[in-house]
């Protein structure tokens, strides 16, 4: 196979390490090329992340348009989406042999489709409308309203904004807001205020056959695609957001377990 190795300059400190996973692979006889950034990913079978959550966040998405299948290694903190520690290189060893031979499960991770003036844009977590703190303009809003016009209906929410997520991305803000817990491969999406002026305001999830189209009623807001400011809207702006018709391909370990992953990464 030809594998790609992107390194999170800040979670690698020695390049000695880099050159370490590159020896290893060629060892076990792949082709092996090196990118020093994700929009670099391109003409691999897989690419092997080595970092935190944040890198594998920017680099499915490069990946996923490009039907290359992710594997991460944890380098970082807490590590929920990497499926490796990195000290557990023969087991990577394992995966890939058994991907090479077609008998590696694979999850396929849906991922967000945002439109916003004709532009898109692409998320594996979420997609965030957030009242402007003054951030990016010269005064903060106090409440954002915003107008969810979906197939079930029309719906205002006002409060510092809402969150809509993919099943991935329900482990991560939307669980701190609030939001429930999904499986990887659930075929929903998911709606969490945050912060709503309202209790009847809470976390609703839908078909993810269903399209949103999300209108600034009152207040600047800040739109985030996985943690990533993207536009600032005023009011009277929208945009829509839907399921990308693409997956992000992670092979996974023969005894991976989700509830084991769920305990143990998020105790802390």
């Amino acid at each position: 196979m030809k594998i790609g190795v992107l390194g999170n300059s800040s979670k690698i400190k020695t390049v000695e390490s880099m050159q370490e996973i590159v020896r290893f692979l060629q060892d076990c006889g792949h082709e092996t090329v090196v990118f020093s950034s994700d929009k670099e990913i391109d003409d691999v079978d897989v690419v092997l992340v080595l970092g935190g959550d944040g890198a594998i966040l920017h680099a499915a998405v490069v990946a996923a348009q490009k039907n290359i299948k992710i594997v991460g290694i944890n380098y970082g903190n807490l590590g929920f989406l990497t499926e490796y520690e990195k000290d557990e290189r023969e087991q990577v060893k394992e995966l890939l042999s058994a991907l090479e031979k077609g008998t590696c499960r694979i999850v396929k991770r849906s991922l967000l489709q945002l439109t916003i003036k004709n532009k898109t844009y692409y998320a594996l977590n979420e997609i965030s409308v957030q009242r402007d703190y003054g951030l990016l303009s010269t005064e903060s809003t106090q409440i954002l309203r915003l107008q969810v016009e979906a197939k079930e209906g029309v719906d205002v929410i006002a409060g510092d904004g809402l969150l809509i997520c993919t099943p991935t991305g329900s482990t991560a803000y939307s669980l701190s807001a609030g939001g429930a817990i999904l499986t990887p491969e659930v075929p929903v999406i998911m709606m969490t205020p945050i912060c709503a002026f309202s209790m009847r305001a809470r976390p609703i999830v839908f078909s993810d056959t269903d399209e949103f189209k999300i209108t600034i009623n009152k207040g600047k807001s800040m739109v985030l695609a996985d943690g990533k400011v993207i536009a600032a809207l005023p009011e009277g702006e929208e945009m829509t957001i839907k399921k990308a018709d693409f997956t992000a391909d992670f092979p996974v370990k023969e005894n991976s377990d989700f509830f084991a992953r769920v305990r143990n990464k998020l105790n802390g």
